[in-house]
C-alpha cells in the first residue's frame, strides 16, 4: 500500500477507500437529488419555478469556486482540518436552510453551502489521485454517487411531502455531522509533490496538462448537451411519457453496473483498450437518437448512454490525476467537469433553434462530435500514463 509521508494513513486501505465513497456520495445530495429539491422548493415554499432553478444554480457556481479554494489550501493547510472546515460548513448551511423561506436568505446560503461541498468533493478526487489502483478506485467513487441516486429518487418523492424541503435540510445536517467520523480514516497531509505544485511535474506531463483538461471539457460538454434533451428527443417523437420516464429511471440503474465493470476491470487490460471501449459505447448510444425514435431504441440508447457515462468517468478522472502527482489537476477536474456539464445545455439550447420546428438532431451532431475531439486529445495523455500504470491481475 501506498502510504502518504506526512501520515501514517495507508491511502490504499479499505476504511479510506470507503470514507471517500462515503464523502463523494453523500455530500452532493442537493444537486444529485435536484429535480426533487427543486420541486420541494416550488410547492413546499412557494417559490417560482425559475427561483428554485437560481438556487440549485447558486449552490453548483459555489462548488465551482471552491476549487479556487482546494487549490490554495491542499499544499498549505492539514487536509482533516480543511475536511472538517468544509463538513462543519455543509452542516450549519443546511441548519441555515431549514429554517430560512425567504430566497434572499436562502440563495447566499447555499451559494456558501456549495462552496464547501465542492472543497469535499474535490479533496477526495485528489486522494483517490494518490491511490495504487485509481480506476478501481474512482469506480467507488462513482458508484457511490450512482447508488445513492438511485435510492434517493426512489425514496425521497415519498418523504418530501411528509416532511417538506426542512425535513430534507435536516436530514443532510445529520448527515454532514456524521460524516466527521470517517475523516481520520484519510491522509492528514499530501506527500511532497501536492506542497510543490505543478513544479513538480516532468516537463512533458507539464505540456499535457492543457490538452488533458480540454479532452475532459469537450466530453463533458457533449453529454452534457445530448442528455439535457433526451425527454425531448423521445417526446419529439411522439413516444409516451410512461415509457420515456421508464428508460430515464432505468438508465440510473444501468449506470450502476457501468461504475461496477469500471471497478471490476481496472488497469486488468491496461488504460487504452478501456478508454475507447468507453467512448465507442457514449458515441454509438448518441447516435441511436438522432432521427425519429421507436421505443426500442430510445430505451437501448438512454440504457447505454448512462452506463457508458459512469463506466467511461473512472477512467476519465484516473488519467487526469496519474498524469500530475501534485494535485492540482484533480483540483482542476472537478471545475472543468461542473462548467462542461453547465456549457453543454446551454450550447444545445442555441443549436435546436426556435419554434415549432425544434431540431434535436444537431445536438447530436454537437455530441458526438464533441466526444471525438475529446478521444483524440486524450490519446496522447493515456499513451503517457499507460507506461507508469501498475497492471491489475485478471
Amino acid at each position: 500500500m501506498r502510504v502518504n509521508n506526512n501520515n501514517t494513513t495507508p491511502v490504499d486501505s479499505l476504511r479510506c477507500v470507503i470514507s471517500i465513497a462515503l464523502l463523494a456520495a453523500m455530500t452532493p445530495a442537493a444537486v444529485v437529488l435536484g429535480p426533487i429539491i427543486v420541486g420541494a422548493y416550488v410547492t413546499d415554499l412557494g417559490f417560482a419555478a425559475d427561483t428554485a432553478g437560481y438556487l440549485i444554480a447558486a449552490e453548483l457556481v459555489g462548488a465551482g469556486i471552491a476549487t479556487a479554494v482546494a487549490y490554495v489550501a491542499v499544499g498549505r493547510f492539514d487536509w482533516h482540518s480543511i475536511i472538517r472546515v468544509a463538513l462543519a460548513g455543509c452542516m450549519f448551511g443546511n441548519v441555515i436552510s431549514i429554517f430560512a423561506t425567504d430566497v434572499a436568505v436562502l440563495l447566499p446560503v447555499r451559494f456558501f453551502t456549495g462552496i464547501a461541498v465542492g472543497t469535499i468533493m474535490t479533496m477526495t478526487i485528489v486522494i483517490v489521485g494518490m491511490t495504487r489502483d485509481q480506476e478501481r478506485n474512482f469506480g467507488y467513487w462513482s458508484m457511490g454517487q450512482v447508488v445513492f441516486a438511485v435510492i434517493g429518487f426512489a425514496i425521497f418523492p415519498h418523504i418530501m411531502p411528509l416532511v417538506g424541503v426542512a425535513g430534507f435540510f435536516a436530514f443532510m445536517a445529520v448527515i454532514m455531522a456524521l460524516q466527521q467520523l470517517v475523516v481520520r480514516n484519510m491522509p492528514a497531509a499530501g506527500n511532497p509533490e501536492h506542497a510543490a505544485g505543478f513544479s513538480s511535474l516532468p516537463p512533458d506531463a507539464k505540456k499535457l496538462v492543457p490538452v488533458a483538461l480540454l479532452a475532459l471539457l469537450f466530453f463533458y460538454i457533449g453529454i452534457g448537451s445530448v442528455w439535457a434533451y433526451v425527454e425531448r428527443i423521445g417526446d419529439q417523437s411522439g413516444l409516451d411519457a410512461e415509457v420515456i420516464g421508464y428508460a430515464l429511471s432505468g438508465s440510473a440503474v444501468v449506470g450502476v453496473f457501468g461504475a461496477a465493470l469500471a471497478t471490476w476491470m481496472s488497469t486488468r487490460f491496461g488504460r487504452l483498450m478501456p478508454a475507447l471501449l468507453g467512448y465507442l459505447m457514449i458515441a454509438l448510444a448518441m447516435s441511436f437518437y438522432f432521427g425519429t425514435q421507436t421505443t426500442v431504441i430510445f430505451l437501448v440508447a438512454s440504457l447505454l448512454y448512462k452506463f457508458a457515462w459512469w463506466f467511461m468517468s473512472p477512467y476519465l478522472l484516473a488519467n487526469m490525476t496519474t498524469l500530475d502527482p501534485s494535485g492540482r489537476v484533480a483540483i482542476l477536474t472537478n471545475f472543468v467537469i461542473g462548467f462542461g456539464l453547465g456549457v453543454g445545455p446551454a450550447i444545445a439550447a442555441m443549436l435546436i433553434g426556435s419554434g415549432e420546428s425544434l431540431n434535436y438532431s444537431r445536438v447530436v451532431v454537437f455530441g458526438v462530435g464533441s466526444v471525438i475531439v475529446s478521444v483524440l486529445l486524450l490519446l496522447p495523455v493515456v499513451r503517457m500514463n499507460a507506461s507508469k500504470t501498475v497492471l491489475v491481475e485478471p
